[in-house]
């Protein structure tokens, strides 16, 4: 074993390592290591196990001699300048249980850059495949369903990988950790991914896929993380995700999703990252369901047609850090509940139809960022906590608001701007 990860170790790396014939393992990963890996690697070694080079400076091509290293399990070069297409015959690597070659440049967007993909069905104790962040085109085989039934990770994000997602992928009943996005999908997510009950992060999102979200996505009770945004997907939101008691984290923004959003929605309570319903064509009120997201830091439902008043549970959200309901069509007047989010910093409610006056208490929370633009807001525009600084603060096209700080160049108060509850209110929020 030549083992020195981690050490600083700048250069060349020395060409009689690979000369040494009883080699096992050879990990010298986290280094400045630089050139090109001999490409008669594993030739001499055909007892070599480790193959660890991750996170170095190593350029020039992945030797296909590799393929002759048949008791192989760890091949890892990520995060190093290595090119072209990946020409190893996996097939006689069948002891291969972990393959990253992320965050490399393998690949030229091509069709045949996936063609080596095929041999990896042979590799019975495959557990990773972590392929993220290089060049490749191509599809995915019909033969991924014939991968090993240990495969757990599947990494192959922001890539130019086009195609459906076979059906067959529902075989692969190991898989926690599905990670395709950023690449050039298309067509339906398939109805199979419902049989992937040990899943626990599924990334589709900036792809092309189109159609409805499956039923069977209900399936997945152990989900943590949901992220599909940025696709064409449409339809309604299905019923089946109050399953998913488990999720921190769900996005579905920039999509075609339509209807009302379902109940069991709220009813997702570990939802601690946040929820982003952003720029699709949903409707309907928010429910006062929406207070059972009581420990979300973020809430984004932008760009929609949503309407109503904002319900008072809202105030439930005590975790909130920021909430985006812009360009939508509520309506009415700030609840005072809102005023209990202290941990708020970022609010966005322009675009809309709120009325009333810009209430005190919004002094008192610690905005880094509000934007109140383009309602229908009037009276006096506060001169504290946010509203002290005119580049966090936004109130445009609100034609009854007065006052402020000057740089919001408003017109001044008339002695009836205020009503005596304004200043009540005033006075008990200085008292508090």
């Amino acid at each position: 074993m030549i083992g020195l990860g981690d050490n600083g170790l700048v250069g060349a790396f020395p060409s009689f390592f690979f000369n040494l014939s009883m080699l096992e393992i050879i990990s010298f990963p986290e280094n400045q290591l630089q050139g090109s890996l001999p490409s008669n690697l594993c030739l001499s070694q055909p007892h070599l196990t480790r193959i660890e080079f991750a996170i170095n400076h190593f350029n020039g091509f992945l030797p296909p001699s590799i393929s002759s290293c048949s008791e192989l399990e760890i091949l890892d070069v990520y995060q190093n300048d290595l090119k072209g297409g990946i020409t190893i015959d996996f097939g006689r690597l069948q002891h291969l249980s972990f393959l990253s070659l992320g965050f490399n440049s393998f690949g030229s967007n091509d069709l045949d850059d996936m063609n080596f993909f095929h041999s990896l069905s042979n590799c019975s104790n495959l557990e990773t495949i972590e392929l993220l962040s290089n060049q490749l085109g191509g599809v995915l085989p019909n033969s991924i369903g014939n991968f090993s039934s240990k495969l757990s990770y599947l990494k192959m994000q922001s890539n130019y990988i086009s195609g459906i997602i076979p059906s067959s992928i529902g075989n692969l009943l190991g898989l926690t950790t599905v990670s395709l996005s950023v690449n050039s999908f298309t067509g339906m997510i398939p109805e199979s991914i419902g049989e992937l009950q040990n899943l626990q992060i599924l990334y589709l999102y900036d792809n092309h896929f189109s159609g409805v979200i499956p039923r069977s996505i209900g399936n997945l009770s152990l989900l943590t993380k949901v992220v599909l945004g940025g696709n064409k997907l449409e339809g309604t939101i299905p019923s089946t995700i109050g399953s998913w008691k488990k999720v921190i984290a769900l996005d579905l923004h920039g999509n075609k999703l339509s209807g009302s959003v379902p109940k069991e929605l709220f009813q997702l309570s570990q939802l601690s990252i946040g929820l982003d319903l952003s720029q699709n064509n949903l409707s309907g009120v928010l429910p006062q369901e929406i207070g059972d997201l009581k420990f979300s830091g973020i809430l984004d439902f932008s760009v929609n047609r949503f309407t109503g008043e904002l319900p008072s549970s809202l105030s439930r959200c005590t975790s909130l850090e920021a909430l985006d309901l812009s360009s939508n069509l509520f309506y009415g007047s700030l609840p005072e509940s809102f005023g209990s989010l202290k941990g708020l910093e970022y609010v966005d409610l322009s675009n809309n139809n709120f009325s009333g006056h810009i209430l005190t208490y919004l002094q008192q929370i610690p905005l880094k960022h509000l934007n109140l633009s383009y309602n229908n807001f009037d009276g006096e525009v506060p001169i504290k906590g946010v509203f002290a600084n005119a580049s966090a603060i936004s109130v445009t096209g609100n034609i009854g608001l007065c006052g402020g700080i000057a740089n919001l160049h408003l017109p001044k108060c008339t002695s009836t701007a205020r009503t005596p509850k304004d200043e009540l209110e005033s006075f008990l929020y200085v008292l508090l």
